[in-house]
Parts: structure tokens; sequence; C-alpha cells
């Protein structure tokens, strides 16, 4: 089963059937970028044995759109855990500050999970307060996981 490959440019009709079933936003120059570095890997991988190219080709980037959208809906997820954007029941603007105040002092943080909380809780994404405290994305990730127990340990307890 001999496959040519052919340039990427030749290849575009495919990455955009791609991208539109993710549905993804015009325009696809973040997209086309991605696909091209998924294209390099794919040419050094690939196997004429198994299947054609374009095949190949088409799974490899499905599945990183895949993990994409995956990675963005849980950021999405815990931005909105996080953000506890509710309606006071009164129109004092005092209690949302104290209701920030009870939950980082009830539910026990450190210094560190308060300063995440209060990123997180302002709508900064995992990236962005990684590189504003220059730690790495999986530590903030496994620190708001932290959070997440805390607080809700501390909600139950009450």
């Amino acid at each position: 089963m001999k496959d040519s490959i052919l340039e990427f440019h030749e290849y575009q009709r495919l990455i955009h059937s791609c991208l539109r079933r993710w549905k993804l936003p015009e325009p696809y120059e973040d997209c086309q970028q991605e696909s091209y570095l998924i294209y390099a890997r794919c040419v050094e991988k690939y196997d004429p044995e198994r299947s054609k190219f374009s095949t190949f080709f088409f799974q490899t980037l499905y599945r990183h759109f895949q993990t994409e959208n995956r990675k963005n809906r849980r950021d999405r997820e815990a931005v909105h855990f996080f953000s506890i954007q509710q309606k006071p029941l009164e129109k004092d603007p005092l209690k949302e500050p104290l209701l920030l105040f009870d939950i980082q002092h009830y539910s026990s943080l450190t210094l560190n999970e308060q300063i995440i909380f209060e990123q997180t809780y302002i709508g900064y994404t995992v990236a962005e307060i990684a590189r504003l405290s220059g730690k790495s994305p999986s530590t903030i990730k496994r620190a708001r996981k932290q959070i997440k127990r805390k607080i809700s340990n501390g909600l139950l307890v009450e």
C-alpha cells in the first residue's frame, strides 16, 4: 500500500474539514501552525504498510484537536467552579468580599493557595497564573485541586 506524501499546502481542504468538525472559529492561523507541526511529526512517523498518509494525518490531527478541546473544557469548568459570581440576595457590595474572606480563612488555605484562589476568582487562566507566579501549569492545577478539596470540606463542616 504505497502512498506518496503530498506537500503540506495540498492538505488544506483536509485540515479545514477537521477544524470545521470541531467548530473552531475562523481565522485558522493558529490552528494552521499547529497542523503544520502535526504534519511534520506525521511525516516522520508514517508507516506506509499501515494506512494511507492522508488517513494517518487526519486521524492524528483529529485526536490533537480532540485533546485540545478536552483541555479547554476542563479549564473552563475549573474557572466556572472557582468563580463565585452569584448575584447577592441584597445589593450590599460588602457581602462578596466577606464571602471570599470566609472561604479563605475557614478552609485553611496556605498563602500560595490563597493567591492562586484570588487569581482564579479574578479570571486568570492556569497558564497566566503559572506565568505570573513562576510555577509550572501542572503545579497550579494541582494547587487548584487542593483548593477545591479544602473548600468542599470547609463548606461541608458548617
